[in-house]
């Protein structure tokens, strides 16, 4: 997943990638009532990939994760 990562202009070191995310930013969500799933914005990070929080939103990925 962190070799698709979006944005490449804006590489966030190990250290500081949102634990939840892993630095992408987005989360996948799929809940079982709904088919297939969608991407929704990471909570813990607000969509930067960031664990301070800081930086602009990181764009929605392309494909789904595997």
């Amino acid at each position: 997943m962190l070799g698709a990562m979006a944005q490449s202009d804006r590489q966030i070191q190990e250290k500081d990638r949102c634990q939840a995310c892993k630095g992408t930013g987005w989360t996948w969500w799929a809940p079982e009532a709904e088919p297939g799933g969608r991407w929704i914005v990471c909570r813990d990070c607000i969509g930067t990939g960031r664990s301070d929080q800081n930086g602009r939103k990181r764009q929605m990925p392309a494909e789904r994760p595997s």
